[in-house]
């Protein structure tokens, strides 16, 4: 009986040991097959194609190849949470600004957030932009954070030392994110345009609408798509083809868009096409900083087929396909500043926000394939930006920095089966090492 015992006791500790070291090494080789070895050929190559980037001297270490210029949509891609990224945006930004005529940052934010942004960048007014930044505090987003508040304060400061035709401007197209903004600008719309008595009232019902603590989105993108009907069908409510009558349609049409089939990346695309039409921009230059997600320009897989913004922007028809250029942003030995709130109890320890390393691209929760390889060439504490797309390059067409595996189900990406090899996943890749996470900002 003793021997029983004593075999049960032993069972009950070396089970639990035997099953710790199993998935320790089942966890060490998936990491190893998830970031892939050094490839030679592939370091002597990066070798040959990179801009180290100096801090601190906003844009001035910048020199890419002319062809790098013609292109219209500039964007910056990167893993919300580190901070390096922000000073890098406002380098490109200003880079773009003097080589390339950039006025309009096509920012990850909706057109009447952009409304209030550029408010604070023509006047000054701060409470404006305390406004905006609340709003991603309250809503335990990565957005609130200081160094994207002191940012826009930059901009506005560059923007006083340019006159007037090269003032950067927001140009925002994403979808509605809080749906109290868009209902405070329907109401400064209302105020300033003069409309019809019955028109006013139906805008004054649809801002009431958004007012609630928790939004109806399905009820007000109804609401909303029965006034915009209204608005076309019946001439008491025509107002006119001023810049009024156009805010307005479009706001009611981001409002429509808040029914869940519409996907935000199409909305991003939709969005985009009309404001360029409808304001004469088809053109013009724009850059803005994004979630890494949204720059790649290929159909994903990740549970499933996705189409991220990018990819709508190269795709068949659209009058943007060949003038993208993505440059997308992996982190090693970084912190990243996660959200408290979306994470289990025991991890956020009931913070609204919590400093991590989880975030990095060699893992211990997100592995990008093909990144050692960037490390090998790449000293500590350094930004550095390279061409995946000059002649003889082996990565157009290849999985390495574009498959990023993440122990998360659903958040994997790897290049979808039909994605082909005619279009890249993006055009340049930066490395920041050694970076530190974001601030919050309190409201």
């Amino acid at each position: 009986m003793k021997k029983i015992v004593k075999r049960f006791l032993l069972a009950l500790v070396l089970i639990p040991v035997t099953l710790l070291g199993v998935g320790t090494v089942a966890y060490l080789l998936y990491g190893l097959l998830a970031l892939g070895g050094e490839s030679l050929p592939h370091q002597a190559y990066l070798r040959k194609h990179l801009i180290a980037v100096r801090p601190g001297e906003a844009g001035s270490s910048l020199a890419f190849e002319p062809a790098f210029y013609r292109n219209q949509l500039f964007l910056l891609g990167e893993a919300h949470g580190f901070a390096a990224p922000q000073e890098l945006d406002y380098q490109l930004l200003k880079h773009l600004n003097e080589k390339a005529g950039v006025t309009h940052y096509l920012a990850e934010v909706d057109y009447s957030q952009a409304h209030f942004l550029n408010e604070y960048l023509r006047t000054g007014n701060e409470s404006l932009l305390r406004y905006v930044f609340g709003t991603w505090v309250r809503a335990n987003a990565q957005w609130g954070n200081g160094q994207f508040y002191e940012k826009i304060k930059k901009i506005r400061t560059l923007n006083q030392s340019l006159p007037a035709a090269r003032r950067i401007r927001f140009f925002g197209v994403d979808r509605i994110q809080e749906a109290a903004v868009t209902g405070r600008y329907l109401r400064e719309l209302r105020s300033t345009a003069g409309w019809h008595e019955s028109l006013a009232a139906g805008v004054d019902s649809l801002a009431g609408l958004t007012a609630a603590a928790d939004p109806d989105l399905p009820g007000l993108s109804a609401a909303a798509g029965a006034l915009l009907k209204r608005l076309a069908a019946d001439s008491v409510y025509q107002t006119g083809t001023d810049s009024h009558r156009f805010s307005l349609t479009h706001t009611l049409r981001n409002l429509v868009y808040l029914a869940p089939a519409t996907p935000r990346d199409s909305v991003m695309y939709l969005n985009l096409k009309t404001l360029s039409r409808a304001l004469s921009l088809e053109h013009e230059k724009m850059y803005g900083l994004w979630g890494f997600f949204h720059t790649l320009q290929i159909p994903m897989q990740r549970d499933r087929r996705v189409m991220p913004f990018a990819a709508h922007l190269q795709s068949s028809g659209s009058p943007f396909r060949g003038k993208v250029v993505s440059l997308n942003a992996y982190v090693l030995d970084g912190e990243n500043m996660m959200p408290g709130k979306r994470v289990p109890a025991a991890i956020g320890k009931g913070k609204p926000y919590f400093n991590t390393t989880w975030a990095n691209g060699d893992g211990p929760l997100v592995f990008v394939y093909g990144i050692r390889d960037l490390r090998a060439i790449t000293r500590p504490h350094s930004v550095t930006i390279f061409n995946l797309v000059a002649k003889n390059s082996p990565y157009p067409g290849s999985p390495r920095l574009s498959r990023v595996k993440v122990l998360i189900p659903g958040q994997s990406l790897s290049p979808a089966p039909d994605a082909g090899t005619g279009i890249p996943a993006y055009q340049y890749v930066v490395l920041i090492r050694n970076t530190q996470a974001l601030t919050p900002l309190r409201e």
